[in-house]
């Protein structure tokens, strides 16, 4: 009898294991959670789910949060799935309707809950900022659109600081207002800060900027000046794509382009600030899910993430006394030990990705993107308050300050493709890591593409601050970096720099900050390749050079002819250049050299690595697309190029995949798609910017050609042919459209339509130019509404092939606007080395001109007699013409 009762714990235990708990949409939590039987919500699966359970969610989005009631056990956890072949959404976001005007293109309506700083707001795939001054007015939440205060407080001041400029509006600013502050002089740069404000007073605001570290106001004075914005309060919701909520009379108010009434359901506001809650929790599982607009909070042993989505989990308004905003799309909190985070996709937050404060954690193929709107000590993946992280066969990229700060002690950084640091602060890094005793093994990387938008220059390559030890970097690439490739401030001590590829830099290969009383001890540099020979830049505290003085230097190597392609970034080696056989041995770096002594660089001759995920980023984590906002699924990723000089081509040595234009970034290369050139990737242009050949769709005969002097373009065109591009509108009004067209037949025309304006549309005769590559620029003007659209280019005329076409530019140089009567404005010459003139004003207008830091440079006053901007005495550069009396800005290009 004994037996059976032992055989029956056993055959019970077992079937618990091996149970699945099905949760539906058309289910009901007073089912038995069968198949056929399902759960209806996630919570209900949590409050029965054991040890071995499945719990499978049918497809749909889920209003909740997953919270176990329950551990699972080692070898046997509880897993949380999408049910097979479906996709599944946990939404922190709730959809609003019931919305009524408000006046002067606002609307409202009510909701009973209130997150706080956690408030956050989508009008369909767009995110909406908080109602701020000056206004968002390019979208993009790294350009930070800021003002240059003209006076304040300095470092002493915390109780009672302020900041003076005769252009902040006398509006009630104490009213849940709040600045936001980046000061950027010598000395300073490395992150910003907020504020309540508690009184104002014309052209001045007050606050409280009390930081629990003193360097943050220290170095940062308000009275040093930078560059700062005010948001938070109604008086300054009076553009697009923001929102305002009143908590008092629990009532959101939005204002969408066009000043449009949203449509029901389809603008969203957080209403939890949590999808997944593992605290206290061991042994959970989460796969093959969507979390969106809330994050996931986990603090126990072996939890995992496996082919998730996390979108929008860091969403805060990040007023707090310390240097980082305490919000994690993923929080791996102090206390949790062997966490996975694997074959996932986490992207865009104000705060930061993945936090990392545990033992252990494995954070592996993923890729982590677009975090720290803030600014602040926030970072797509920072490791701090834990040990032992391996941060492995990552893509990481775009953040406000860092890509990867990582402190956590006997850890390793490997085989990861990281870029595009620096975005809003400066002094910081692609990799940035700081401290005694670190243990750290940085190798197999791929470091790229770091600029910032700071005066200081200083975005490095990999970054060892202030008496940083035990580090052992070796087999990266770092180029394209603006400032030093490799950084190590005051007493660095065992550091090895082995066997990398340090290319590219605007400033040296290596940089260092001696600071008085420190120095190097035990820094081998060994076996590197470099592409130049660098000096010093002065004017900082730090020095720039090739190989660092303090340290012991062998076999390192200045050439940049023994790359295979050093113009287009492929840094392995040729057979018989110089880096062949130049190095040393060093046990446990080269061994298996081949040939008679190690090559010097990232890559021993036939190495062929490539660092990153192993899935196609395109396919989704979950090789499936949820058509959630941002996310990378479901796009054609396209081969942007760095446009630094602003003339719409691309600069091939900073080349970046992507499926929609980053800042800065151009498309001008033939292979920016894939081979199909009869449905070619839908590209999203902005004004301004060339649409070259090669960045089109069409579904008829229009074909690429390149012709002997390498130019590409559209050809063999026929009579209703036509190609599509699609545009983002800034504002309504006219715009010149142009193209650059050849011809050696009668020619024919061009009918441009845009899918907002329906039936307006434009034709431009183009005629025989003397030859299919003699090149002529024709113009005509079209008038577009505001927004994202598709415009079909028409090609019509009666010869059997019309016309080449190379490029075509929506120009932003002259544009009627509605808020100026519809007139006929015309800004020109733009580019221009000397004067601007503005043609078309039929009133007095006053017009401010400001650098691309948002530093007001100049105000005057235009008519119809007086209409020139004199800029002669501006450097080159990049500026815009604004208007706040007519809400109008004009990009302006300086020779």
């Amino acid at each position: 009898m004994k037996s059976l009762i032992k055989l029956l714990v056993i055959f019970t235990i077992s079937t618990t294991y091996a149970q699945n708990i099905y949760v539906a949409k058309n289910g009901n939590d007073t089912n038995s959670g069968g198949e056929n039987d399902p759960f209806l919500t996630i919570a209900k699966a949590c409050e029965v789910a054991r040890p071995g359970n499945v719990v499978l969610i049918r497809e749909g989005k889920y209003e909740e949060t997953i919270k176990p009631s329950r551990s699972g056990e080692a070898g046997n956890p509880i897993v949380f799935k999408s049910y097979p072949g479906e996709n599944v959404v946990i939404s922190a976001m709730k959809s609003l309707s019931n919305w009524t005007a408000d006046g002067d293109g606002r609307w409202k309506t009510t909701v009973n809950w209130d997150l706080g700083q956690r408030n956050f707001v989508m009008n369909g795939t767009t995110v909406l900022d908080l109602a701020r001054w000056p206004n968002n007015t390019d979208g993009d939440r790294f350009t930070l659109n800021s003002l240059r205060n003209d006076g304040g407080s300095q470092d002493e001041v915390s109780v009672n600081a302020f900041l003076t400029d005769t252009e902040i509006p006398n509006w009630n600013w104490a009213n849940g207002g709040s600045i936001m502050f980046y000061g950027d002089r010598p000395g300073s740069g490395w992150t910003t800060w907020r504020a309540w404000i508690k009184s104002q007073s014309s052209g001045r605001v007050n606050f409280d900027a009390i930081k629990n570290q003193n360097w943050i106001i220290g170095s940062h004075p308000p009275g040093d000046l930078g560059d700062y914005y005010l948001e938070g309060i109604k008086e300054a919701l009076d553009y697009q794509n923001e929102w305002y909520f009143d908590a008092a009379t629990s009532t959101l108010f939005v204002q969408l382009p066009g000043g449009i009434k949203p449509n029901d359901g389809e603008v969203q506001m957080s209403r939890r600030e949590v999808t997944a809650d593992l605290q206290g929790r061991s042994y959970i599982h989460i796969e093959n899910l969507a979390l969106f607009g809330g994050n996931i909070l986990i603090k126990g042993t072996g939890n995992k993430l496996n082919r998730v989505t996390v979108l929008y989990g860091s969403m805060t308004r990040g007023i707090n006394p310390n240097f980082n905003s305490g919000i994690n799309a993923v929080d791996i909190k102090h206390g949790s030990r062997n966490t996975i985070i694997e074959h996932s996709e986490i992207g865009f937050g104000d705060a930061t990705g993945i936090w990392d404060s545990g033992t252990a954690s494995i954070i592996k193929n993923n890729y982590v993107h677009d975090f720290d709107f803030l600014g602040s000590y926030d970072a797509p993946i920072m490791a701090r308050g834990g040990v032992d992280t391996k941060i492995l066969n990552n893509n990481i990229s775009r953040g406000g300050r860092d890509a990867i700060q990582i402190v956590n002690k006997n850890s390793e950084v490997a085989w990861n493709d990281i870029s595009q640091s620096n975005l809003i602060a400066d002094d910081c890094a692609l990799l940035y890591t700081i401290n005694k005793g670190l243990n750290l093994d940085i190798h197999h990387n791929w470091f790229h593409d770091a600029e910032s938008r700071g005066r200081l220059k200083k975005a490095a390559g990999i970054y060892l601050d202030n008496d940083a030890e035990n580090v052992r970097i070796y087999r990266n690439v770092v180029w394209n970096v603006e400032w030093t490739n490799i950084q190590i401030n005051w007493d660095g001590k065992d550091i090895d720099i082995f066997n990398n590829t340090l290319v590219k830099a605007k400033g040296g290969t290596m940089g260092a900050w001696h600071k008085a009383g420190t120095m190097f001890t035990n820094v081998k540099v060994w076996n590197n390749i470099t592409d130049r020979n660098a000096t010093d830049q002065g004017g900082n505290q730090e020095t720039e050079g090739t190989w660092e003085p303090q340290s012991d230097k062998q076999n390192n190597l200045v050439n940049k002819t023994s790359f295979v392609d050093h113009e287009n970034n492929d840094f392995k080696l040729k057979a018989g250049s110089a880096a062949i056989d130049f190095g040393r041995e060093i046990t446990g770096y080269t061994d298996g050299f081949k040939g008679a002594s190690p090559d010097v660089g990232a890559y021993e001759l036939g190495d062929d690595w490539i660092p990153g995920p192993d899935w196609k980023l395109s396919e989704g984590a979950n090789g499936s697309c949820y058509n959630l906002p941002g996310e990378s699924c479901g796009c054609t990723p396209v081969v942007w190029y760095k446009d630094a000089d602003d003339d719409g081509l691309g600069d091939r040595n900073s080349i970046l995949e992507a499926c929609s234009k980053p800042n800065g970034y151009v498309a001008n290369n033939s292979d920016n798609c894939d081979d199909d050139k009869d449905n070619r990737c839908d590209i999203l242009h902005q004004v301004g910017v060339k649409i070259e050949a090669e960045d089109y769709t069409n579904e008829q005969g229009v074909d690429i050609e390149t012709n002997v002097s390498g130019v590409t373009n559209l050809g063999f065109i026929e009579n209703n042919d036509f190609s599509a591009y699609k545009i983002n509108i800034p504002q309504t009004g006219t715009y010149t459209i142009t193209y650059n067209v050849a011809s050696a037949s009668r020619g024919g025309g061009i009918q441009l339509t845009s899918d907002k304006t329906g039936s307006e549309s434009v034709i431009t005769t183009i005629t025989n130019t003397g030859g299919w590559q003699s090149w002529q620029e024709v113009s005509s003007a079209l008038k577009l509404e505001r927004g994202i659209q598709t415009l079909t280019a028409t090609f019509v005329g009666g010869s059997s092939f019309l016309f080449n076409v190379d490029w075509l530019r929506v120009d932003a140089g002259v544009l009627s606007v509605d808020d100026i009567d519809a007139l006929a404005v015309k800004v020109y010459p733009n580019p221009s080395n000397d004067i601007i003139k503005i043609e078309g004003l039929r009133e007095d207008i006053n017009f401010s001109l400001f650098d691309i830091k948002g530093r007001k440079l100049k105000t005057v006053v235009l008519t119809s007699n007086s209409n020139e901007i004199h800029i002669e005495e501006l450097p080159q550069g990049i500026y815009f013409l604004k208007s706040k009396q007519k809400d109008v800005s004009y990009k302006i290009i300086k020779k």
